[in-house]
C-alpha cells in the first residue's frame, strides 16, 4: 500500500507548485493510473515514490513506513521501473538487461535464469530467439517487452510505469496492454501507471487518479468516473459519452424502468387486463405483498381464460429470462437477441422486483445516447 499524505513539490526559484497538497491511497495489489495533461504533475508524483524526485512537504508511506527512512538505492531496487524509452543498456543482451538487478542482489543464478525465461514467455518474447540479442537488434515493441520483464525480474511488490507504451504503434500498444493485464491477473502487483491516454487508463486501471495543475480532481474506479465525473473538467477530459464506448460498465440497474407495471397476486384477471389496457402493455409482473416477484401474466393468457374472476396468480408463469441489477448491457443485448424476448424483469438478491428492461426501452436508451453524442460532436 502506498499513501500520499499532503504531499507537495516545488522547485527552488519557482513560485509554482508542481504538486499541490495531494493525499490519496494506492491499495496493495491494484493498478492505479495517474492521468492528466502534460505538465500536470503526474510523472513527478510517480518519481517521488522511488525518490528520483524529492518531495518538498508531506509524507509518502509504503506499507506504513515513511519512504525517507529507506536507503534510496535499496528503495529503487525494491521496485520495478519502466519508462517510455525503456532504459535498456545497449551493450548488454536481453538476458543481461533482465537479470542485472537480481544479480546485483545476489540471487541464486538458477532461480534468476528460471525467472527470466518465465518473464520472457509472459511478455510474449521467444527466449530461444531473443535472449542473446542486443537492444539495437530489437523493434520498439520488443524493447518495451524486455523493459517490462526487467521491471518484474526481482518479483517486486511495487511497479512504477511512466508512459511505457506511448511511443508504440496502436497494434503493438494494444498487445502490450493485454500482456500487462494478463501478468497483473497472475501476479497482483501494486502498479502505478502514468499515461495521458484515457482509453489506456480505462482499459488497465482498477483506479484512476485525474490530476490538473498539480492537484487531484477525482480519484475513483473507471466506472464511477465515467458515470459520475466530479466536475465539467473531468467530464470533458474523460469524454462525456465515453461510458457508451465501454458498455461493460453499463448495468441493468442503470437502464431499467424502475417502476414497472405490476399487480398483486390476488387481483382478478378482469382488473388485470383493464390495467394492462390503461398502461398499453401486453404483460404485467405479478408480485406478493412483500414485492416478491412471482412471474408474468400476458394479455393473451387472460383473453383465453374462461373465468376472469380468477386471481392473477392463477395464470402466472415464469419469465423466460431474469436479470440481476449488476448484469451488463452487453449481456442484456445478447439475451434479447438470442431469446427474442420483449421484456426482462430485474430481480434483487431477495427476489424482489426492482424494475424491468424492455426491448423498446433499450433501443430508446441507445438512441438517446446517439443523439446526445451527435449534439456534443456538432456543438
Amino acid at each position: 500500500m502506498i499513501q500520499f499524505e499532503h504531499v507537495s513539490k516545488s522547485y527552488p526559484g519557482s513560485k509554482t507548485e508542481v504538486v499541490k497538497d495531494i493525499s490519496f491511497t494506492i491499495p496493495e495489489g491494484k493498478l492505479v493510473v495517474m492521468i492528466g495533461p502534460s505538465g500536470c504533475g503526474k510523472t513527478t508524483c510517480l518519481k517521488m515514490i522511488n525518490r528520483l524526485v524529492t518531495l518538498t512537504s508531506g509524507v509518502i508511506r509504503i506499507n506504513g513506513r515513511d519512504i525517507m527512512e529507506y536507503d534510496p538505492i535499496k528503495l529503487r531496487r525494491s521496485m520495478g521501473y519502466v519508462i517510455q524509452q525503456t532504459g535498456l543498456f545497449p551493450h548488454m543482451t536481453v538476458r543481461e538487461n533482465i537479470e542485472i538487478i537480481p544479480h546485483l542482489e545476489g540471487t541464486d543464478k538458477e532461480k534468476v535464469t528460471k525467472r527470466t525465461l518465465e518473464l520472457m514467455k509472459m511478455v510474449g518474447l521467444d527466449a530461444e530467439q531473443y535472449i542473446d540479442r542486443y537492444p539495437t537488434q530489437l523493434s520498439g515493441g520488443q524493447l518495451q517487452r524486455v523493459g517490462v520483464a526487467r521491471a518484474f525480474a526481482t518479483d517486486p511488490e511495487i511497479i512504477l510505469m511512466d508512459e511505457p507504451f506511448s511511443a508504440l504503434d496502436p497494434i503493438t500498444r494494444d498487445q502490450l496492454q493485454d500482456e500487462l493485464l494478463y501478468m497483473q491477473s497472475k501476479l497482483r502487483k501494486t502498479i502505478v501507471f502514468v499515461t495521458h491516454d484515457m482509453d489506456e487508463a480505462v482499459k488497465l486501471a482498477d483506479f484512476i487518479c485525474i490530476i490538473k495543475d498539480g492537484a487531484i480532481v477525482q480519484y475513483d474506479t473507471p466506472e464511477q468516473i465515467m458515470k459520475h465525473p466530479a466536475d465539467a473538467y473531468v467530464a470533458d477530459f474523460v469524454g462525456r459519452n465515453r461510458i457508451w464506448a465501454n458498455p461493460e460498465y453499463i448495468y441493468a440497474k442503470d437502464i431499467m424502468l424502475p417502476d414497472p407495471v405490476h399487480v398483486p397476486k390476488e387481483l382478478s384477471l378482469l382488473h388485470t387486463i383493464e390495467l394492462m389496457r390503461e398502461h398499453r402493455v401486453t404483460s404485467v409482473m405479478v408480485t406478493d405483498d412483500e414485492n416478491q416477484f412471482l412471474g408474468i401474466v400476458t394479455a393473451r393468457d387472460i383473453q383465453q381464460a374462461a373465468n376472469r374472476e380468477l386471481p392473477a396468480s392463477a395464470l402466472v408463469h415464469d419469465a423466460v429470462l431474469l436479470a440481476s441489477p449488476e448484469d451488463s448491457m452487453v449481456k442484456l443485448l445478447k439475451e434479447f437477441n438470442d431469446y427474442h424476448v420483449s421484456t426482462i424483469p430485474v430481480i434483487g438478491e431477495n427476489n424482489e422486483l426492482l424494475g424491468v428492461i424492455t426491448s423498446s426501452s433499450l433501443v430508446t436508451t441507445l438512441s438517446d445516447q446517439y443523439v446526445d453524442y451527435k449534439e456534443v460532436g456538432t456543438s
